[in-house]
């Protein structure tokens, strides 16, 4: 089954497009994921923090639900689990980096871990931080968050 290439942009609190950071009012840069329908792990880490739900089990949130649900809705059924898996090693390896050394043994709970004993906000953060990580910029300096700039 083919999905269309480019689905409908994803803005931000900001109305800033997700995928390239375009106002709502300017056309997406030629190069925005919205543009070429190549979706990599930072855009559906960056949408999904907007689709976290609770988890099915009434504890905590579902991020692996929601990265899959995004990566659903960009890339259809067929490249879906692969995009959702390059998300979540993503996800986890910035996790692993921030906790350190404890978190190593645990790496294929990180994420779920993460969604059961984490506030929503903080999760959000975290995969905002673990998508600017992804694309070069260092989210560390000044504490947790830290500067995008």
């Amino acid at each position: 089954m083919s999905h269309p290439t480019t689905p409908e942009r994803v803005f931000d609190d900001n109305y800033e497009c997700l995928g390239c950071g375009a106002h709502l009012s300017e056309p997406c840069h030629p190069t925005c994921p919205f543009e070429t329908g190549q979706f990599g792990p930072a855009v559906i880490l960056r949408i999904a923090a907007s689709r976290l739900h609770d988890h099915p089990a009434g504890v905590g949130h579902d991020i692996g639900g929601a990265l899959f649900a995004t990566s659903l809705q960009l890339l259809g059924p067929d490249s879906a689990a692969r995009a959702t898996d390059e998300a979540q090693r993503v996800l986890t390896d910035f996790l692993i980096n921030r906790w350190r050394p404890g978190a190593e043994p645990i790496r294929s709970q990180v994420v779920y871990r993460h969604g059961l004993f984490t506030g929503l906000n903080e999760i959000r953060q975290s995969l905002y931080d673990a998508a600017a990580h992804h694309d070069g910029y260092d989210t560390e300096p000044d504490g947790p968050g830290g500067n995008r700039s």
